[in-house]
């Protein structure tokens, strides 16, 4: 029997020369992922429009238990976001975004508090006016409470360092985790305060901007299996001054 549910797209691949596999983050099951028709015709094509990375999609499927792969339905945009495919920038961020998302979201019960925190994250990024370059910056820096791994804010001293593996500051640079220097340390107490409403007032250049990034890709891979490198991130780093 068929069912309805909202979804997040994460990604799509080939399976055969007539299926592909969609992996969606639902928000009834959680990650799932799903066998697609891969036909030529406009209609077919058409179809396949809705699944480019973080559509937010609402779409029958018939779940069973136990199975790899979930037969999916009728399908249909649940929040039409056109600048996520038509801006640049927004698009690179999106890529981005959902191939990050592939890697941390795995298999399992759904989190509706996470599922509506990514939904409404991707709204924003689809609509919102002025800059954004911040933007996914501040979307991981918000995930990190859903996946409990949080750093420990209120371990902070002045002049302590930040242990990546443990997840708290410290005083003196641990010689087993990778460590955030001092003046690291200090921003990162700064960048814990960051939300949507405040990150336009974080001034960082390209090359800060990047190397902030970088640290916070390499803290998600401290504490989550499977993160490993971003085959986006290199255009990423590119776009914003």
């Amino acid at each position: 029997m068929y069912e309805k549910t909202r979804g997040i797209v994460l990604h799509t691949h080939p399976y055969n020369d007539t299926l592909s596999v969609v992996h969606i983050y639902t928000e009834r099951y959680g990650r799932m992922s799903y066998m697609l028709p891969r036909g030529a015709g406009r209609a077919a094509k058409l179809a396949r429009a809705l699944y480019t990375p973080l559509s937010l999609i609402e779409f029958e499927m018939e779940y069973r238990p136990g199975r790899e792969l979930q037969r999916i339905g009728e399908a249909h945009t649940w929040q039409a976001l056109p600048l996520l495919q038509c801006d640049p920038a927004r698009a690179s961020l999106a890529l981005f975004l959902a191939e990050f998302l592939g890697k941390v979201l795995q298999s399992g019960e759904a989190q509706p508090d996470m599922f509506a925190y990514i939904a409404r994250s991707i709204e924003l990024l689809g609509r919102m006016q002025g800059s954004y370059a911040n933007f996914h910056l501040c979307f991981l820096v918000g995930l990190a409470p859903f996946l409990g791994i949080t750093p420990n804010a209120d371990s902070y001293r002045e002049g302590y360092c930040f242990n990546m593996q443990e997840g708290i500051f410290a005083a003196g640079q641990s010689q087993l985790s990778p460590s955030l220097s001092p003046a690291e340390a200090r921003f990162l107490t700064r960048l814990l305060r960051m939300d949507f409403t405040n990150m336009h007032l974080f001034r960082l250049s390209r090359q800060q901007r990047a190397y902030v990034l970088d640290r916070i890709i390499l803290y998600y891979g401290l504490h989550l299996p499977g993160v490993g490198s971003m085959k986006s991130l290199a255009v990423l780093h590119a776009i914003f001054d």
